[in-house]
């Protein structure tokens, strides 16, 4: 047996429906989850967990109720948890009201199951929380509950085969169908003519299941039972007074004097500054936490570099590169920057910092920030951009 079968062999791993439809979403060339809005993504991602549970004889549902049929825990971090808050209610409900009531903790779902599939080897993640199929997934085959194929292919070929040559998909990819549908993005996954549309409706009728939970998102999405506000309570508002008053502001240790309004105010906060528009501040760990993920949707380099092109008539300038134009740019220039080529280039990386500390004196006190800065400069601006710097270093 070679490598690469014993590979294969030690990694059949079935995978969730919950897997299945996150790789099906996922857009390889943008590392991330296809237009999807958040409340639509979150709504499809609960069904699945209940189509899920559902297969596995836990819950039963139909077009009209949600029944409760074992309480015996699966294995499954992200299903069970869901398992266990449907156990616990005492009234029974229909699969609308729990896809709504669970849709808040969909995120975290994700999340699991994002890492489940890194550790299988089938997805890689990047900084920023961008993803791309893992090098080892094309190679690799990974058993599904109805054939063997490739990473991408235990998905989306079995799909083809129901809607392009009239194949009866399974039970699990019906659900997968009706709820990719339901997100509106079949069709940027497949190029759909008539007959494959009319095709899509035929299959979007085979299952009971996947009818109904793809039913109980669709009436999520277009009316929500609960109708839930998003704002708990009013964003505080501090004065400017207030902030100046602050021994971190009269020092200028920004990062201190932040820390100090999380602490007081939360992450989210209002600074009012006369005849100046609103300021809100995000700050804090969580907040971090939030931009990592969800930037990439609202916090837009290229609006603020459009005039700079305009000027020296360019387009697609490094810093204006956001969302999925940044990932793909971080992927292409992947190999010029890997620890490889460093690791090659190591002598001269000593031969500039011994340079710069050469300019040191013994008992001399220097500037933390000062120091750091220089010191990097001199190693990364001859290596990167085959240039010394250090006499512009400030000004830059």
């Amino acid at each position: 047996m070679t490598r690469v079968e014993t590979e294969v062999e030690a990694n059949a791993t079935p995978l969730s429906l919950l897997d299945e439809l996150v790789l099906t979403l996922l857009n390889e060339e943008s590392g991330y989850f296809r237009q999807v809005p958040g409340w639509t993504l979150n709504c499809a991602v609960v069904g699945a967990a209940l189509a899920e549970l559902s297969f596995l004889y836990r819950i039963d549902t139909d077009m009209e109720s949600l029944i409760l049929l074992d309480t015996k825990v699966t294995g499954d971090p992200c299903i069970d948890p869901i398992l266990a808050e449907i156990a616990q209610e005492p009234g029974q409900y229909n699969a609308q009201y729990w896809i709504e009531r669970l849709a808040p903790k969909a995120e975290s779902i994700i999340d699991r199951t994002l890492d489940r599939l890194v550790e299988l080897k089938i997805l890689q993640h990047h900084e920023g929380d961008f993803w791309s199929l893992a090098r080892g997934a094309w190679m690799s085959g990974f058993h599904t509950s109805s054939e063997v194929g490739t990473a991408v292919e235990f998905v989306k070929t079995r799909i083809s085969k129901a809607l392009f040559y009239n194949e009866i998909p399974s039970p699990r990819d019906v659900v997968i169908v009706c709820l990719i549908d339901t997100c509106d993005v079949l069709r940027y996954i497949f190029e759909l003519d008539e007959e494959s549309e009319q095709r899509v409706e035929q299959v979007l009728k085979m299952d009971l299941i996947g009818r109904s939970i793809a039913s109980a998102v669709s009436e999520n999405i277009a009316s929500p039972l609960l109708r839930r506000s998003t704002l708990t309570k009013p964003i505080p508002v501090v004065k400017l007074r207030k902030v100046l008053r602050s021994k971190h502001a009269r020092s200028g240790n920004l990062p201190a004097l932040f820390a100090e309004l999380h602490e007081k105010h939360g992450p989210v906060f209002e600074v009012r500054i006369p005849f100046q528009e609103r300021s809100i501040f995000l700050s804090g760990p969580e907040m971090n936490h939030w931009v990592h993920r969800n930037g990439r949707m609202y916090l837009r380099a290229r609006d603020y570099f459009t005039d700079f092109e305009k000027v020296y008539g360019g387009a697609g300038l490094l810093p204006a590169l956001d969302g999925a134009d940044h990932f793909r740019y971080r992927k292409s220039i992947q190999p010029a920057y890997s620890r490889t080529r460093l690791e090659e280039s190591l002598e001269v990386v000593y031969r500039y910092a011994r340079k710069e500390m050469s300019a040191w004196n013994v008992g001399e006190t220097l500037p933390a920030v000062t120091m750091c800065r220089n010191f990097v400069n001199a190693q990364t601006s001859p290596l990167l951009a085959s240039i010394e710097s250090q006499d512009i270093i400030e000004d830059l």
